[in-house]
């Protein structure tokens, strides 16, 4: 068996009970998926989410299944994908394994080679990616698609000038060709030439919201006068109170915690020293957490209702007219040391975090949410815009397009919940 794994012709109605009570994180999700894999044992997103009810629940070698499908079709470009990732939360010796083993079968598989590139970045390790990368240029073809993609890789990892002379000559119109440009470009701290290829993305893609935030960036570091246009108020950057108990937070922190399972940090986030909770987190049916989703929905409601009147063509100039919606949602529990490192949830207009608990005594910058800082590939000397010292039972309101992360603390837990809503 070799190619996509085929999508089975089981009963729609069985699968997507299934699926849906995965993702809203039932206690009966996994043996739902055992019923509806006995009648399509060969349907990918059921294999994939089995793999990740039976490694939630604790099960013994949760990842067998999955793992054996992915022997007979090794090409299996997505299952490769769930694999790894969930092998890097268990903490697994190699998580790339299964890939690498496909990737000896089939060493000029380009599909392949494009998905082992991705995780290999999503785990930071952007110098073997570019490397490989490299080789593939010399072995297959120097395509300017390869060029691209070791461009990318080469300026994560800090080597600015190689990927510099790689951008160079590649032809006009390759997708996110622009986008790598301004990005080396800030890297390099050519502002003129960075905002001049955002100003093409942006004209191409004005939704893009990493496009967005590197704009908020470099307009920032150089004073251009778009900045105050981009962000016209401190009313983007709020703390509000939910309203919620004390007794009321510790249930839901007690809840939450439960469902912080996994041992690392899913690849590719931005979590250091934590774990983050799978599927949307809305989705579940416990009351804690839908009352605290109710106080959020309120929260959003002042938001967007208090924001100055946004110019035509702002990025979040449409939760105006309309009330945002949340999209995803998720848990975060950071253990002492621990820090989100500086980046976006580009999938969304607003973004958040709600402090549930924090470590008790934090010392004065310890903790903090920081909006604007730069990621770490891009060294401009700017300060954050704002920052905000964590307080339970309140959540922080920013737009999406704004860089966000928070400092290390010395002793204790940090439990959040975050959001995006569009």
């Amino acid at each position: 068996m070799s190619g996509e794994v085929p999508m089975s012709p089981l009963k729609h109605s069985l699968k997507d009970r299934a699926l849906n009570a995965f993702e809203r994180g039932e206690e009966g999700a996994a043996q739902l998926l055992e019923q509806a894999l006995a009648e399509g044992p060969n349907d990918g997103p059921l294999l994939i989410a089995h793999a990740a009810a039976l490694f939630r629940a604790g099960a013994p070698e949760p990842f067998a299944r999955l793992e054996t499908m992915l022997e007979k079709a090794p090409d299996w470009v997505e299952g490769h994908k769930a694999l790894c990732r969930l092998r890097a939360e268990a903490r697994a010796p190699n998580p790339l394994a299964s890939i690498e083993a496909a990737l000896e079968k089939a060493p000029k598989s380009p599909r392949l080679w494009m998905a082992y590139l991705t995780l290999l970045g999503s785990a930071g390790r952007h110098e073997e990616a570019a490397e490989h990368t490299a080789n593939l240029r010399k072995t297959i073809a120097d395509l300017p698609e390869l060029r691209l993609v070791e461009a990318r890789h080469r300026g994560f990892a800090k080597q600015f000038e190689q990927a510099q002379r790689l951008l160079v000559d590649l032809p006009a119109g390759l997708p996110e060709l622009e986008f790598e440009r301004a990005r080396n470009a800030m890297r390099m701290g050519k502002l003129d030439s960075a905002s001049a290829a955002l100003e093409t993305v942006l004209k191409e893609h004005p939704k893009d919201i990493g496009a967005w935030a590197l704009a908020e960036l470099t307009w920032r570091a150089s004073d251009n006068s778009r900045h105050s246009w981009l962000c016209p108020s401190d009313a983007l950057f709020t703390q509000a109170d939910l309203g919620l108990s004390q007794g009321e937070l510790d249930t839901l922190r007690d809840t939450l915690r439960a469902l912080h399972v996994t041992r690392s940090a899913p690849l590719g986030q931005s979590v250091e020293g934590g774990t983050q909770t799978h599927g949307n987190l809305r989705l579940r049916h416990d009351p804690a957490i839908s009352h605290l989703f109710e106080a959020i929905d309120a929260a959003i409601a002042d938001y967007s209702s208090g924001l100055p009147k946004l110019p035509e063509g702002h990025p979040m100039a449409a939760i105006q007219s309309r009330r945002p919606q949340i999209s995803a949602s998720w848990s975060i529990l950071l253990s002492k040391g621990g820090r989100h490192v500086p980046h976006l949830h580009d999938g969304g207009l607003i973004s958040s975090a709600a402090h549930i608990s924090i470590p008790d005594d934090l010392a004065k910058n310890e903790g903090l949410l920081e909006l604007g800082r730069p990621p770490e590939d891009i060294p401009l000397k700017v300060e954050p815009i704002s920052s905000f010292a964590p307080k339970p039972g309140h959540l922080v309101l920013f737009p999406s397009f704004v860089y966000h992360s928070t400092s290390r603390f010395a002793e204790g837990e940090r439990l959040t919940v975050a959001f995006d809503a569009v």
